[in-house]
Order: C-alpha cells, then structure tokens, then sequence
C-alpha cells in the first residue's frame, strides 16, 4: 500500500516540528520527528496497527489512529492507499478531531 498525506497532515507535521524546535530545541524536535516517522513505518507495515477511532458509516470509512506520547497519527485505508489524515497533538480537544474526520471523510 502507499502512504500519501493529506495537505492538512503534511502542514500540522511541519507546523509540530516548527514549534518544538523553537520552544524545546533542535535535539527534541529531531525525537518527535523521529517518532512520528517511526510510527509511519509501523503503519506502512502493519496497516490495521492503530485502533480505529472513528467510522463514517455513510461513506463506509474507518480512521485509525496510532497514539504516541504528544501527538497521534490519524489514518484512514481507502482504494488499497493509507492516508495519513492527521498529526494530531493529543493535548487538543477531542470533539475537533471528530468534526475533520466527518469532513475528511467526504474527501475520500
């Protein structure tokens, strides 16, 4: 299966490590970014690794979510592809998570 980002995905992955970076310094951000990337291969592996966290049952999507200390990883499998949806920062308010993945759901 390919992986392939959503913009939303690519940008919040950027913005994360941007922030670390300048408020935690260049050796944390380099762990998270590792983390993240490491998560992503288990994903690419094991693609049903993450527990699913969320069903749109109109457009019969399922998305998964593999947590990790600060941030999880939303994806969804669709047409044979992962798609990585989200880097959400665990920290943020569940009910936003639910409210993008009806929306990403529709841009399947």
């Amino acid at each position: 299966m390919d992986i392939r980002w959503s913009e939303k995905a690519a940008t919040e992955f950027a913005d994360t490590i941007s922030y670390v970076s300048q408020e935690f310094g260049q050796h944390t951000a380099q762990k998270i970014r590792n983390s993240i990337v490491n998560s992503i291969g288990i994903i690419s592996q094991f693609p049903n690794a993450g527990k699913v966290s969320f069903i749109d049952e109109k457009k019969n999507v399922e998305f998964h979510e593999l947590p990790s200390k600060f941030n999880s990883i939303i994806y969804s499998i669709y047409n044979d592809n992962i798609y990585i949806v989200s880097i959400w920062s665990n920290r943020r308010n569940r009910a936003k998570l639910y409210a993008l993945l009806k929306s990403e759901a529709n841009n399947l």
